[in-house]
């Protein structure tokens, strides 16, 4: 019975561990608010203050059903996308939901999308993300197994769906004229 009481302490011990390293939250002096740093899943954006404006963008955006269709044709089983944003950025807090939209009325699950979020200085105390990078947030890395496809930096050329379709088509963001 004691080794039973063990293991089980010893679990919840792991599982609090682990799930304080995902949707950390932090007072940003330089924003004046608190802020998501680290890696984070959808599930941050249950909380306050994150809530409120996620919400709003996944409803209200509307993705056209044209693109979606494609992009359903596109995708393929080793597509990831690596999200870099702040969550203090009203471009993330603009995109980043309706990308979600995308991804849900795709079919592309969850387990695909990598996010991350940094503070104000696009860096995350403790993880180095300089190889991907980042000079503005929302980023969206799209790659192909290992090899990176394409990005869509802070707003979409045409639109989030669009983008995404030509990126995984492997067409230019802006045709020649």
């Amino acid at each position: 019975m004691k080794k039973f009481y063990f293991v089980t302490i010893l679990l919840l011990i792991a599982i609090t561990g682990f799930s304080q390293n995902i949707n950390k939250i932090e007072f940003s002096e330089r924003v004046g608010s608190m802020i998501l740093i680290g890696e984070c899943n959808r599930d941050a954006f249950t909380m306050e203050p994150f809530q409120e404006w996620y919400n709003f963008e996944y409803e209200e955006y509307t993705p056209e059903q044209s693109v979606i269709e494609k992009l359903k044709k596109q995708i393929n089983d080793v597509l990831r996308v690596k999200i870099v944003m702040g969550s203090w950025c009203s471009d993330s807090q603009r995109e980043v939901p309706r990308f979600y939209r995308i991804m849900d009325d795709a079919g592309i699950p969850d387990e695909k999308v990598e996010l991350i979020s940094v503070n104000r200085d696009k860096v995350v105390p403790g993880m180095d993300i300089s190889a991907l990078k980042i000079e503005r947030v929302p980023t969206f890395i799209v790659y192909d197994g290992i090899k990176e496809l394409g990005r869509i930096i802070e707003t979409p050329a045409e639109t989030l769906e669009e983008d995404l379709l030509r990126i995984l088509a492997k067409k230019p963001l802006h045709e020649p004229e």
